[in-house]
């Protein structure tokens, strides 16, 4: 197999380095791959790929070669899951989740990293490095890790502080900056655009076909910060198509945003070709929130010539997404990838999706990689929830008669209900409470012994959740 680099503006083509992310034009490349001494029909190529092992490695045919062992984790090789209980909730009869918050770093882009990394090493880079907010950094300071590589990763204002810890915990040097990098140290720059990089993610979309008897769904939605996922997927439906290895017509994309930060939907709505770059954009959710996404001008392109459109989705729309899946499918996905799910709300409301279609949502990473937003879910959900019994529902009920140091709360259930804890016991009850929400404490003060004291007060969430306890109480 022979492959190049080629521009996706001007057409020019390049030599396979990975050095090489942009053209002299300044616009992205993208790997073109020509498969030699393979003259073979589709159904011969399936057989050669459903031979190996699940995973990223199984597409070698459609992969840049690589000289030696991969750096591999175990990436890819993704459930694609039957959601029949979401799908009785939004009206539709065949809905697929891409569960890629199996990966090993827990999100997609563990594809582009295995890639990236392996030919990273094989060409003698001594360093790598990335600019990041959140996911990229865990992935390729982990894959870096494994290459025995030196990773750097530059911190942007507004990163997701669990992904970063992530990054941290894989050895990378991490260095914060107030202001954008202008200047970067002397490592190989990765980006989610990288050509190598993208390859490695067009898997998943193979993967999809594969797992659906290489018949194409009828839509496929994304969730776009740079747009790499779906460039990746656009570049993977076309180069299985031209191969033939797929039996059916190709999927309508649908490519999603927050509404805090939607240059590609504003950009599609109003017709345009090219991207105009947001300069208050709102970074709640920094993975999808990119002012300027390089590929914003092929992903147009993808999403016009599928005949698939760009969604807007707003905060709450994104966060009830969460539970829903959560509650519906078991799979905790992160915000940035549970805007798809909102996304097909709408667009099924809206009469784009029809019930009957075969529709594909792609849950590009986990909630447990963003604890800020579940802490606020479970704000949210307590009172609906969450029941006591026991010693806890006494401290509650103690409470709402009046606030309460943790020793008068210990002679409480002593004199009240003729219960005897050691002291720690109630602390440890009263730290639970804390931890779901249903109770408060102030800044400690000076009590009479003039030892400094906490006092702890009901929220109205516990109240809430006292209420339906006692209702509930035989």
């Amino acid at each position: 197999m022979n492959s190049q680099l080629k521009c996706i503006q001007c057409g020019k083509i390049y030599p396979p380095d990975i050095r090489l992310r942009l053209c002299e034009c300044g616009s992205p490349l993208l790997l073109a791959h020509q498969i030699e001494g393979l003259r073979m029909r589709g159904s011969e190529l399936r057989t050669i790929i459903e031979s190996r092992p699940l995973g990223v490695w199984r597409y070698l045919e459609l992969l840049p070669k690589a000289v030696g062992e991969p750096v591999s984790l175990g990436e890819g090789g993704t459930y694609l899951q039957r959601a029949e209980r979401l799908g009785r909730e939004l009206g539709l009869r065949n809905l697929y989740l891409k569960n890629e918050t199996m990966n090993p770093t827990g999100s997609f882009l563990d594809r582009g990293s295995t890639i990236e990394v392996t030919m990273a090493l094989h060409s003698d880079v001594r360093c790598l490095e990335c600019i990041s907010r959140g996911n990229l950094a865990a992935s390729l300071a982990a894959y870096a890790v494994k290459a025995g590589i030196p990773c750097r990763v530059y911190v942007l204002p507004g990163a997701e502080q669990a992904k970063i810890l992530q990054a941290l915990a894989y050895d990378a040097e991490l260095i914060y900056s107030s202001r954008r990098f202008n200047h970067l140290g002397d490592g190989h720059l990765v980006e989610p655009y990288n050509p190598f990089f993208l390859d490695g993610l067009k898997t998943s979309t193979l993967e999809i076909l594969e797992q659906l008897d290489w018949n194409p769904p009828d839509a496929i939605f994304i969730t776009m910060g740079t747009g790499s996922n779906l460039t990746a997927t656009w570049k993977a439906l076309n180069e299985a198509e031209s191969l033939g290895l797929i039996k059916g017509n190709l999927p309508r994309l649908y490519g999603v945003q927050a509404s805090g930060c939607a240059p590609i939907v504003e950009a599609f709505k109003k017709g345009l070709d090219e991207i105009e770059p947001k300069k208050d954009c709102k970074m709640i959710f920094p993975d999808i929130s990119e002012p300027s996404p390089i590929l914003g001008s092929i992903v147009l392109k993808a999403i016009r010539s599928s005949g698939g459109s760009a969604i807007m989705v707003e905060e709450d729309e994104i966060l009830e997404s969460i539970k829903l899946l959560a509650k519906t499918e078991g799979i905790l996905a992160e915000p940035a990838a549970a805007a798809s799910i909102a996304a097909l709300r709408i667009a099924v409301n809206d009469g784009l999706i029809d019930r009957s279609e075969k529709v594909v949502c792609m849950i590009t990473g986990s909630g447990l990689k963003d604890p800020a937003s579940i802490r606020e879910l479970f704000k949210l959900s307590y009172p609906k929830h969450v029941r006591v019994s026991g010693t806890k529902l006494k401290i509650l009920k103690l409470l709402s008669e009046r606030s309460m140091y943790g020793y008068e709360l210990w002679k409480a259930l002593k004199i009240t209900y003729g219960l005897e804890f050691k002291l720690p016991t109630i602390y440890q009850h009263l730290s639970e409470l804390l931890r779901m929400g249903l109770i408060v404490s102030k800044p400690p003060e000076r009590g009479l012994g003039r030892r400094m004291v906490r006092k702890y007060h009901l929220t109205e969430s516990g109240r809430k959740v006292l209420a339906d306890s006692l209702n509930r109480e035989p």
